[in-house]
């Protein structure tokens, strides 16, 4: 794999070879209009250990979740912004929930990370903790920052009316 993104196939693979002798972290997300606020996160993530994995969600997945005028950025333009923070070692794309986790089971990360700021249920803190908690340590992460990119669209809409 030249670049950070990847398969699944293709980072479980980098995952087995490493895992005994480097921790693992994992994450998953948006990352639609960006603001400071990802760069922390992923900052704050990556201080938790070695490797850290993104798994960005697909514009299928983030239509299904935040609305028909989401996601601002294609994912070939998210990951590509992802791919520039120093932080992040690997990125895949998840297309539906069940592949975000699968992808938990197969990785198997030392470390989860998950914001406290997540809105969706399939991803809150409580609903990983439920789930992964047998076998990879659940980091909860405060906010990053002030503002959120669903802020930001909603205040960006409110604009828009008003012209």
């Amino acid at each position: 794999m030249e670049n950070k993104f990847g398969s699944l196939h293709e980072i479980s693979r980098i995952v087995s070879d490493i895992t005994h002798r480097r921790k693992v972290i994992f994450t998953t997300g948006v990352y639609d209009v960006p603001h400071v606020g990802h760069p922390r996160y992923l900052t704050a993530a990556k201080k938790l250990g070695d490797i850290l994995i993104v798994g960005i969600h697909s514009d299928e997945l983030v239509k299904l979740r935040k609305g028909k005028d989401r996601p601002i950025f294609p994912i070939h333009e998210r990951i590509e912004l992802l791919s520039y923070y120093s932080a992040v070692d690997y990125i895949l794309e998840l297309k539906d929930q069940e592949e975000v986790y699968r992808t938990i089971t197969l990785l198997r990360p030392h470390i989860l990370v998950v914001s406290e700021t997540t809105e969706d249920s399939d991803n809150s803190p409580e609903t990983m903790k439920a789930l992964f908690s047998g076998y990879s340590e659940i980091i909860v992460l405060k906010a990053q920052s002030s503002i959120h990119s669903t802020d930001f669209v909603k205040a960006m809409n409110k604009v828009e009316i008003l012209k």
